[in-house]
């Protein structure tokens, strides 16, 4: 089975921070088991990329999501055998692509 590279934008990774800052303000354990989770998600996602459904799909790429800890969604897409990992948003966050 073939492992795609990973590229996280600065985008995702601000959002990131975000997320790692909000759930800190209670718990840092927490906060980082939470990244911990994102980050064994986008390995998963390397290995088994059409996993997650289908967002928007554009002439260039196909954008996807695949939803994680009930609260927290990964936007990405795939493009010369790499994964790009778009943005990282709650739930309750609706970006479209």
């Amino acid at each position: 089975m073939h492992k795609l590279e990973i590229i996280v934008t600065p985008s995702a990774e601000e959002d990131m921070q975000s997320i790692f800052d909000f759930i800190a303000q209670d718990n840092i354990s927490k906060a980082i088991e939470m990244i911990d989770i994102f980050e064994k998600k986008f390995d998963t996602l390397a290995m088994f990329p059409k996993s997650g459904f289908i967002k928007s799909k554009l002439i260039v790429r196909d954008v996807r999501c695949v939803v994680v800890a009930e609260h927290y969604q990964i936007i990405y897409f795939i493009k010369n055998n790499i994964l790009y990992i778009q943005r990282v948003l709650t739930g309750y966050q609706d970006i479209i692509f």
